[in-house]
């Protein structure tokens, strides 16, 4: 496990870190060289940009401190997959579905790396997963195969995905105490592959399970366990603010 410490500005100090044979980056707080305060730590299935994301996150006017580690993996639409499935387009490499795989080095690799090596709070109320696409489908996936992530964020999440909501249905979330954060791009639907374009319909199905399965009364959009919201753009449009949009609505609904 190798750090090798970088920082894009002066207020924002990124480390890039191999754990488990991955290559992670993560963001510390500015003060946190100076206090000796735990923080709360979001994962992120995949690269993203953290001193963008840490940028918008600034904007919109979110006062809380956390660790925020990105994480990529070896393989997108393997590892981010929770079975096999057709290419998802012609001349593509069908996804093996590897996501069980995946979590098992998030969860007894990466995880306890940072817990050992930074100063974090470990429980599952402070520990958050996000995911963007087939990123946010692991991200949901996860919610069935591990207790380790108290929240979870799937950002404009692949819900399309050959028989998952079909999945969600056969199974129960580990956690009943679990906060999902779900948002989706207003045109994402508008997509020409029709797998892809199943995704609102999808998404909102994936929404009304969660709300049966963790026993949210009513159908109420603004619940602080389950929350759905609409962006504005198609799937590419604006990513580093609607990661900043889910850690504000992390953040005020953490207590």
């Amino acid at each position: 496990m190798k750090d090798n410490q970088t920082s894009k500005d002066n207020h924002i100090q990124i480390t890039e870190i191999q754990i488990a044979g991955l290559s992670c980056s993560l963001y510390l707080p500015k003060n946190y060289n100076s206090t000796q305060e735990h923080y709360p730590v979001i994962y992120v299935n995949g690269e993203i940009p953290l001193d963008e994301v840490v940028n918008e996150v600034k904007k919109v006017g979110v006062a809380a401190e956390f660790l925020l580690l990105s994480v990529q993996p070896g393989d997108w639409n393997d590892d981010f997959t929770p079975w096999s499935a057709s290419a998802f387009r012609k001349g593509e490499t069908a996804p093996a579905g590897k996501a069980d795989e995946y979590f098992l080095r998030l969860t007894e690799e990466i995880k306890p790396y940072i817990d050992t090596n930074y100063r974090t709070k470990p429980e599952p109320e402070h520990t958050v997963l996000l995911g963007y696409s087939l990123g946010g489908l692991a991200a949901l996936y996860s919610c069935y195969k591990t207790d380790v992530f108290g929240v979870i964020g799937s950002l404009s999440g692949s819900l399309w995905y050959d028989n998952f909501c079909e999945f969600m249905e056969q199974n129960q979330p580990l956690r009943k105490d679990l906060k999902v954060y779900l948002s989706l791009g207003k045109k994402e639907s508008l997509s020409k592959n029709p797998r892809m374009g199943q995704v609102a319909d999808c998404t909102q199905r994936a929404r009304d399970i969660l709300l049966r399965q963790l026993s949210v009364g009513g159908d109420d959009i603004q619940s602080t366990s389950i929350y759905f919201e609409w962006n504005d753009g198609g799937h590419f449009h604006e990513i580093p603010e609607r990661f900043a949009k889910a850690i504000a609505w992390w953040v005020k609904n953490k207590a």
